[in-house]
């Protein structure tokens, strides 16, 4: 799942410990199995992660989704809303943060 994800390993086993996916183990070993919804919520996590979510809110997200994929309309629709309300925040934020940088490199050179 790593390979897959691009999430490193250690990064899964503490999603798992918080609670936020769920694994099987094999019997013959210690080796991890992952179902297809768990693949998307790994997905879903970085990409949160990416638009500024910290793991406790991507928690509080994860526990309103049903431990299905594809996400019905109905539950995808409202998080993504949210996610985007995150991003354009990010955006401006970025974009002061420029203004600022600008201001600064200005009025070093006086």
């Amino acid at each position: 799942m790593s390979e897959r994800t691009s999430v490193p390993a250690s990064a899964l086993r503490y999603y798992e410990k918080l609670g936020l996916i769920t694994s099987e183990r094999e019997t013959s070993g210690s080796q991890r199995r992952y179902s297809k919804a768990t693949f998307y919520k790994i997905i879903l996590i970085t990409l949160a992660q990416s638009a500024g979510f910290n793991l406790d809110e991507i928690a509080e997200q994860l526990r309103k989704l049903p431990d299905i994929h594809p996400l019905p309309p109905k539950v995808w629709g409202p998080l993504h809303k949210l996610w985007e309300r995150r991003i354009d925040q990010r955006v401006a934020e970025l974009k002061q943060l420029k203004i600022n940088l600008r201001r600064c490199t200005r009025d070093a050179s006086r």
